[in-house]
């Protein structure tokens, strides 16, 4: 009775107010620890069995738990629940890992595995004392495997069959005994590679081995499938209309990002492609396959320009160091640094992951011991799809960045803007799977987020050039470039910061030149420090931005919060005491919650914190950097700030011919930087095509919008822009528009070649250029012509191009490149035929400089090259370098046929000799014959013969063995 009475009192006390447990735990854990032995006692009297009383007692100690759950909120319990052994634990020397539960706040000095929640989280316990000491202060309880899994590989084992191999990340707390461990239980090639930086090991073995053998290892504390990487691009899209990157290449010559080395991780580049050719550094962990992909992202962050004008990158002298993305983990920092790589592109992702996983940690570690490197990554194109897993789970459009890489914090990841200079639905959003701003830009990629990515990458190797330039040759902090490029970004999409474009659209030459003008400051901060920055605001002032981003040390792996160093940014307007916090995006997990603006807050999730305020009164605003939550002292940062005067306008794009060639485009925007108050304020748009002579009124425009699309004007002239404001009008560079130079090889010998182009009438002469020992074409020649014969002994190159030198000293596009291999032959371009009617034939010769030719003759040749018959000459000089001759009576069979090219210097030409293959006057001739049955029997019909016919073939009894179509062809008759 005494037994059922106490039983009812803990029921009684189950339903009782939380706060009664909260506050008086120990009271009811003795409570079930005596019922437990008074049981013992009485059931031992009466002869129960230890089995049955060990049973009996299990399932009390798991009733007084669930009375005590209850006072625990739902959620908790479940997590609690879910990662447990039992809820009635006990310390045992052979289970290290607990799972822990607290009402108020984590006793410190905790040996911390992984944090699940604010309020739960794996611990390693290494005493009883220290058991004691979590027994008392919180719910304690041998943990389970479950809480070693990533997301992913919890949906990947409940859909994949348990024996089938895979490939799996096995992380630990030492690298050394880990891979011990698995020595033990794995053959040497189940162990497929080693990451020490992330203390990860992949290995192959099925999903059953996985969970049975490996999960249950105390040197493994972290586990997921490996998903192989994808690109995420289909069509290159580059334009240098956007992001100031016009801007940049004309307004501040030498910012090219020489002596960078880019890298370029995912399949090989072309190494003979014109715009990369002979800047490819030596790499031992390049993939052994090239793409086509790799190429274009090589293309977009740093072509040389050699094939055309759009064939130039942002950062046209960097260096490239391929690597392959088959290793998801950040590559060997030791490679990388003999390398000399400082910035590193990754256009590719796998799936949609939210958490931090062994390979987000990997990147995090890596910034943190190199942190003058910056990795770019591409949000992803998924961003109609939604998550499965984590806190953002089921919400279409929010979360769906590809790749737990994607989720470091000490990286920048980048959105793609469409050709409507908007967010592409299909770019990946975030927040991030802990709330954090992701992806951090937008870049244009009208056809993905592979390009976007490869423009911020270009834009990073020119801003680290500038940087070394005027430092020594040393390069800046990745968390300077990154707090450079936050506070240079253009907003776009939502105002101020949101999930689908972070902090806006990169602006590569704002972005440049901060870096050239200083506009930053740095500093080190541990515990409570504070560090502080004054600076002027005088009147007229359209808005001060400052940013702050620091570089955090790598979390844990499955974290539930990746931040550990938290640092908070204000800036206080001193005269009147008005303070500023960062804007700070609600992290509710709902549509409305992620698509809301942004609010003043204080940040405690990001390692980048921007404040911006608009109009600021003037007077002195004082930027200050706290030290709040520092466990790895000290931890340095940059600060970036700029100040927009009100009332300044300059033209963007175009800056010069190459930006306005309408055989491209015959529509462009027209682009331009302002500060205005009212977002309603207009000015004229005006053009002159004379050189400022005469305007012509485009539009009354709205400032604010930045942009208007023109109509390029099909003529030869120079334009230049005008936009009058009630400011003060403003003019653009001035620009050569008309045709594009277009090279033709006219004839291409074994002792000399002739180039020739159209004239251009605003030309003085033309230069033409080379490709030959340099990684760039070169300028060979200035001619006044239109023409040039060059020597091939003399100017041994394969690739020319020819640009027009303007009488007003403007620059005019560069032609295409034009290979002397591509068709193009001695003193004729092609030689073909085409069968007619009536055994007849219409022989055709294209010749390349007319003005050289006396006259054309064809032959026909017997099959030793002799000469059977040639025709009558045609003079050249008629029929536009192409010349026909209609052939009669064919033989059956085979007939040789070639033409003969008299130079006006009395020399010949020959072309290369056709084989014409003809069934004479036979409507269908078959070949060979007699008929060998080890090889195919071929056919050919005369050319009248029926079009929609068949081919019947029947066996020596008249049996129909198959029909064909009337057209040439072949049998097998085996």
């Amino acid at each position: 009775m005494f037994i059922n009475c106490t039983i009812f009192h803990v029921k009684s006390l189950s339903n009782r107010r939380k706060g009664f447990f909260s506050t008086s735990l120990p009271i009811i854990k003795a409570v079930a620890h005596s019922c437990i032995l008074l049981l013992d006692s009485l059931l031992t009297i009466v002869g129960f069995s230890r089995a049955a009383m060990g049973s009996l007692a299990v399932i009390l100690s798991g009733f007084f738990s669930n009375a005590l759950a209850q006072s625990l909120p739902k959620n908790k319990d479940s997590l609690y629940r879910a990662n447990a052994v039992s809820t009635a634990s006990k310390y045992d020397n052979n289970e290290p890992y607990y799972i822990v539960l607290w009402n108020s706040t984590l006793p410190e000095n905790v040996h911390l595995i992984r944090r699940i929640d604010d309020r739960t989280a794996i611990i390693k316990i290494s005493s009883q004392q220290t058991y004691n000491f979590f027994n008392r202060h919180t719910n304690i309880a041998v943990a389970n495997s479950s809480w070693k899994l990533s997301p992913s590989l919890s949906s990947h084992i409940s859909g994949n069959p348990a024996k089938s191999s895979h490939t799996y990340v096995l992380t630990g707390l030492s690298i050394d005994t880990l891979v011990t461990a698995c020595n033990k239980l794995l053959e040497k090639r189940q162990i497929l590679s080693v990451d020490k930086p992330s203390r990860s090991v992949l290995v192959n073995c099925t999903a059953d081995y996985l969970i049975s053998k490996l999960m249950p290892l105390k040197e493994v504390i972290f586990a997921d499938v490996r998903i192989d990487a994808n690109t995420e691009i289909g069509i290159i899209g580059y334009d240098r209309g956007y992001h100031g990157i016009s801007a940049l290449d004309y307004a501040i010559p030498g910012a090219d990002g020489r002596n960078i080395v880019a890298g370029i991780k995912e399949q090989k580049v072309d190494e003979n492609d014109l715009d990369i050719y002979g800047r490819i550094v030596s790499s031992g962990i390049a993939q052994t396959t090239t793409s086509r992909h790799a190429t274009e992202m090589a293309s977009i962050i740093g072509g040389a320009g050699n094939s055309f004008y759009d064939g130039k990158g942002i950062a046209s002298a960097c260096l490239f160091f391929p690597s392959s993305f088959t290793n998801l983990f950040a590559d060997n920092e030791d490679i990388l640094a003999t390398g000399r790589v400082s910035v590193q592109n990754h256009s590719y992702g796998t799936a949609i992951q939210s958490f931090y996983g062994a390979e987000a940690a990997s990147y995090d570690h890596h910034v943190w011991r190199n942190p003058y490197f910056v990795h770019v990554f591409s949000a992803g194109n998924s961003g109609t799809a939604f998550s499965t897993e984590g806190k953002y789970s089921g919400i279409p459009g929010y979360a769906n960045i590809t790749g737990n890489f994607k989720m470091a914090k000490n990286i920048i990841t980048v959105a793609s803007i469409d050709l409507s200079g908007t967010i592409s639905s299909q770019s990946s959003s975030g927040p991030a799977y802990d709330g954090r701003l992701s992806p951090q830009l937008a870049a244009y990629g009208p056809s993905g987020a592979s390009d976007a990515a490869a423009a911020v990458t270009g834009t990073v190797a020119v801003m680290q050039q500038v940087y070394a330039d005027s430092n020594g040759s040393s390069l800046p902090s990745s968390s300077l470039v990154r707090a450079v490029l936050y506070n240079t970004a253009q907003d776009i999409h939502s105002p101020g910061i949101d999930y689908k474009s972070g902090y806006g659209s990169v602006d590569s030459y704002r972005a440049v030149t901060a870096i050239r003008r200083r506009q930053f400051d740095s500093g080190s901060l541990r515990q409570s420090q504070i560090w502080y920055k004054d600076i002027n605001a005088p009147e007229g002032m359209a808005q001060l931005k400052a940013t702050l981003v620091w570089i955090d040390s790598a979390g844990a792996v499955n974290t539930n919060r990746a931040l550990l160093n938290d640092l908070d940014l204000q800036v206080t307007h001193l005269e009147s005491g008005t303070v500023f916090l960062p804007w700070v995006l609600p992290t509710e997990a709902n549509v409305v919650s992620l698509s809301s603006a942004a609010l003043r807050k204080r940040d405690s999730l990001n390692t980048a914190e921007q404040i911006g305020i608009a109009l600021p009164v003037p007077g002195t605003y004082r930027v200050s950097v706290t030290g709040n939550n520092i466990s790895t002292a000290p931890i340095s940062f940059h600060v970036v700030y700029h100040l927009d005067t009100l009332n300044t306008f300059s033209f963007t794009h175009p800056q010069q011919s190459e930006d306005a060639d309408r055989s491209e485009k015959e529509r462009i925007a027209v682009k331009w930087s302002t500060f205005v108050a009212d977002t309603n304020q207009i000015g004229n748009l005006s053009v002159s095509y004379n050189d400022g002579a005469e305007w012509i009124l485009l539009a009354p425009l709205k400032l604010h919008t930045g942009k208007y699309d023109w109509a390029i004007k099909d003529t030869n002239a120079v334009a230049m822009f005008r936009m009058e404001t009630s400011f003060g009008n403003f003019f653009s560079n001035r620009f050569f528009i008309g045709q594009v130079t277009r090279t033709k090889m006219d004839f291409v010998c074994t002792d000399s070649l002739r180039l020739s182009w159209q004239r251009n009438t605003y030309a003085t002469n033309y230069t033409v250029y080379a490709f030959g020992d340099s990684a760039y074409l070169k300028p060979l020649l200035t001619i006044v012509d239109t023409f040039r014969v060059i020597s091939r002994r003399d100017f041994p190159y394969t690739v020319y191009a020819v640009k027009p030198n303007l009488m007003n000293g403007l620059p005019a596009i560069r032609s295409r490149a034009s290979n002397i291999d591509e068709g193009v032959r001695c003193f004729y371009k092609t030689l073909y035929y085409d069968l007619l009617d009536n055994n007849q034939l219409d022989l055709t010769l294209e010749i390349g400089a007319p003005e050289y030719v006396d006259s054309i003759y064809f032959e026909r040749l017997t099959s030793y090259g002799q000469v059977r018959n040639t025709y009558p000459g045609i003079r050249a000089g008629t029929g536009n370098g192409i010349y026909h001759q209609f052939i009669e009576g064919l033989d059956e069979g085979i007939t040789y046929l070639r033409a003969r090219i008299l130079l006006k210097n009395g020399a010949s030409v020959y072309t290369e000799t056709l084989q014409v293959l003809s069934s004479g006057f036979k409507p269908l001739l078959f070949y060979p014959n007699p008929a060998n049955t080890a090889t195919s029997l071929k056919f050919i019909l005369r050319s009248a013969s029926a079009r929609e016919g068949q081919i019947l073939f029947f066996d020596i009894t008249g049996r129909l063995l198959m029909k064909l179509p009337a057209r040439a062809g072949s049998v097998n008759i085996s």
